[in-house]
């Protein structure tokens, strides 16, 4: 069966593509059309606003309670989760150098006690400055320097991990009231703590510190974040 190709409808590409063109053209003229009108009816409505002194006086308002609201948050995140702390001094060298900034966090002591070998923030009794220094000894347990090693309930401990040239010649003693023989027991609801440079570190061993309250126990520090170059997190 042959076809007549005389009869077959002819598709005349020029002719489309003219159709095509008029009516992008026609859609690009209805768009900006569009445009001009909400133009004109955004600048109609802030001229409508500006005489409307009400109007200006809610907008601010609605902007101040945005502030508002975003200091709030800020202050809260800082007052109950976490926030930046400057390390003053060299009690805690090796583990934090002086000038470094360390994270914060104190969520993990809403629902626990500090335990040994925490690093934590913590105010000294009748100080309104912080301080970071290790848990050395919980509440019911007894504390001991001697020979230069500390003992805990009569076993001494390992603290390879962050020893410094003090390691095994300690020299400052437990002063603090109520110590026997170099010994102390530390009170249900206290920590002991004492910084990780022994020898340099004015801590719970002093007489003027003693044991910390758990209710003075800021957070734990979690990270050293400043400088950029030594972030690393605390074990």
């Amino acid at each position: 069966m042959s076809i007549n190709r005389t009869n077959l409808p002819y598709s005349d590409g020029d002719h489309d593509s003219a159709g095509s063109a008029e009516n992008y053209r026609g859609k690009s003229n209805s768009l900006d059309i569009r445009g001009k009108q909400l133009a004109r009816f955004s600048s109609a409505a802030d001229r409508l606003h500006a005489k409307d002194t009400s109007y200006g006086a809610a907008v601010y308002i609605h902007f101040l309670l945005k502030l508002l609201c975003i200091v709030l948050a800020v202050l809260m995140l800082r007052l109950f989760i976490v926030e930046p702390t400057y390390v003053d001094g060299e009690s805690m060298i090796n583990t934090l150098m002086d000038h470094e900034r360390v994270l914060v966090e104190k969520v993990t002591y809403w629902f626990d006690e500090p335990k040994r070998g925490d690093i934590v923030i913590v105010h000294f009794p009748g100080r309104t400055e912080r301080f970071v220094k290790r848990v050395m000894a919980v509440g019911g347990e007894t504390i001991t320097i001697r020979n230069g090693w500390v003992y805990i309930d009569g076993v001494q401990i390992d603290e390879s991990a962050y020893a410094g040239d003090w390691y095994g010649s300690i020299v400052r003693l437990i002063n603090t009231k109520g110590a026997l023989n170099g010994s102390y027991t530390v009170p249900e609801g206290y920590i002991f703590v004492m910084g990780d440079n022994r020898n340099w570190s004015h801590d719970s061993r002093a007489a003027d510190v003693g044991p910390i309250a758990l209710d003075q126990v800021v957070g734990k520090a979690c990270a050293v974040i400043w400088p950029l170059d030594n972030i690393h997190g605390l074990d």
